[in-house]
């Protein structure tokens, strides 16, 4: 099978400084390269601020998922590259505000030794899966509560975030 690729310049994203889509398409599948807190014109935002480059990052993320079609409610994958891993708290409480309660995507979140810039601070990039047509967002399953853990199981692996 071979989907066709659909590569996809969001409005109010700065244009990428090096040879990259900031989306691709492909069937119904969306990935949005790693977003920073660039506004639209490539300036950095929140310049020493944590929260301000995570609120920075989601909103790149959220205008790159709407020029595919999608919301951040499409979203099943992130993950989050930090400067200092001392900085995780400030994009969690974006996450949070974000995502409803118990319909977090899958998270890995890394510290980056280098974020291509001294002046970044984090840098995230998500995968989403857009509805089918026709079927609209309420007709999504709801979100349950896991299982608990059979005894004796292992539940000591997971990830951060």
């Amino acid at each position: 099978m071979n989907a066709e690729r659909r590569y996809v310049q969001p409005e109010g994203v700065a244009p990428p400084p090096e040879p990259y889509s900031h989306v691709i398409v492909v069937g119904s599948t969306v990935y949005v390269a790693g977003q920073v807190a660039f506004d639209e014109a490539g300036n950095t935002v929140g310049r020493g601020d944590p929260l301000a480059q995570a609120e920075q990052c989601w909103k790149n993320i959220e205008r790159c998922l709407s020029a595919a079609g999608g919301t951040l409610a499409d979203v099943v994958k992130v993950v989050c590259y930090l400067a200092d891993i001392r900085h995780a708290p400030y994009e969690i409480e974006v996450r949070r505000r974000l995502f409803p309660e118990g319909r977090w995507p899958a998270y890995t979140m890394v510290q980056a030794a280098n974020l291509g810039r001294d002046d970044l601070l984090l840098e995230i990039d998500v995968t989403a899966v857009l509805p089918e047509r026709g079927l609209g967002r309420a007709a999504l399953p709801t979100a349950r509560p896991s299982a608990a853990p059979a005894p004796g199981s292992d539940t000591s692996a997971g990830a951060v975030g």
